[in-house]
């Protein structure tokens, strides 16, 4: 790899949120990084590919692009369960690899790509880019100031009824099928799941799942519902939902033991899972035994994750998302859907 810029590749330019095109827009905003190469098996999305990037090479075939010694970085932004297979292909072609979220399917899964990233000594990251909205930010901030003392409960609820999340989008079937996507909780619940870990820490020691599924009109889950346990005792609940003709009126409800954050802000419930952005503005509360007070969101800046990256990659810096991070994302996805399938709590293989 260059030692003072990296060249990247993006994998998959196809019409979920245009993401391939929004990959390669925030990877070029870094001074130290450039898009080199894009590719994609569909002859439209590469054509379009062309048309938005006239000085990129674009491909049809993963193997041609990866043949090319100029490419340092690969993002992969494919659908979920193609992740692995073309992550484990571009480490072994000796590229950095950054798979969008969520890493993969199964927790085998997530460990053959760890493992594959030990032996071709490439970072592997996912990109968990919604650690930078700018509530997730803000609430952090107050969690992490110790306002609140010990955190001992955390609620993420996106609940709501009809097609008021991602799977349901026109144009993207792959969202509302559990064997490409993963299921109902692989969605906004894998962004949930990945800001529950990174806040609390500690390790966990089991999870909890429900799920429901009632229409016809998807292979997904329409109710899922995940609860993790800590080795501090921290408790926390996760719940997605489509089918909630009620839902809960907070997106995050955070119990310390000085206090407590509620975050029910501007369009937090209905609108938080349509925008790309975040939360656009709005403002959450916090309540100590000193009264209330409301603070504003932070700004969401997703473009600081491939900045991050480029610090890790050329000055040594801790990975934006680590592929271990990820797995423990995976982890507590299939555990929740085991533990719904027998009827028990289960324990996880990752903590």
């Amino acid at each position: 790899m260059s030692t003072s810029r990296i060249r990247g590749a993006i994998v998959g330019y196809g019409p979920a949120f245009n993401w391939g095109w929004v990959h390669a827009r925030w990877l070029q905003a870094v001074p130290e990084m450039e898009v080199v190469a894009i590719c994609d098996r569909s002859p439209e999305c590469a054509a379009k590919a062309r048309q938005d990037f006239p000085d990129v090479a674009v491909f049809t075939d993963l193997t041609a692009l990866l043949q090319r010694q100029d490419i340092d970085l690969v993002a992969i932004v494919t659908p979920h369960n193609t992740h692995a297979a073309l992550a484990i292909q571009c480490l072994q072609a000796g590229k950095h690899t950054v798979v969008e979220k969520p890493m993969c399917i199964t927790i085998p899964e997530a460990t053959a790509m760890v493992d594959a990233a030990r032996r071709a000594e490439r970072t592997l990251a996912v990109f968990h880019n919604r650690r930078h909205d700018g509530n997730v930010r803000a609430i952090r901030q107050v969690v992490d100031s110790g306002e609140i003392g010990e955190v001992f409960h955390i609620e993420v609820a996106g609940t709501g009824h009809g097609g008021s999340f991602t799977w349901d989008r026109p144009g993207e079937p792959w969202r509302a099928s559990k064997a490409i996507s993963g299921g109902g909780l692989y969605d906004w619940g894998a962004h949930a799941v990945d800001w529950v870990l990174s806040m609390v820490p500690s390790r966990m020691t089991q999870v909890t799942g429900f799920f429901h599924r009632f229409g016809p009109d998807t292979t997904n889950e329409d109710q899922t519902r995940a609860i993790i346990r800590f080795e501090n005792g921290c408790v926390a609940e996760i719940i997605q939902s489509r089918v909630a003709y009620y839902g809960r009126p907070y997106l995050w409800l955070i119990l310390g033991t000085k206090g407590a954050i509620v975050d029910s802000g501007h369009d937090a419930i209905k609108g938080y899972c349509q925008e790309l952005n975040g939360p656009p503005g709005g403002s959450f509360r916090v309540r100590t035994a000193a009264g209330e007070r409301e603070l504003p969101y932070l700004e969401s800046d997703w473009a600081t994750y491939y900045a991050d990256l480029a610090d890790h990659l050329l000055r040594g810096a801790p990975v934006p998302v680590s592929a271990e991070d990820g797995r423990r994302v995976i982890t507590v996805l299939q555990t929740a859907e085991a533990s719904s399938r027998s009827g028990r709590s289960e324990a996880v293989p990752f903590a």
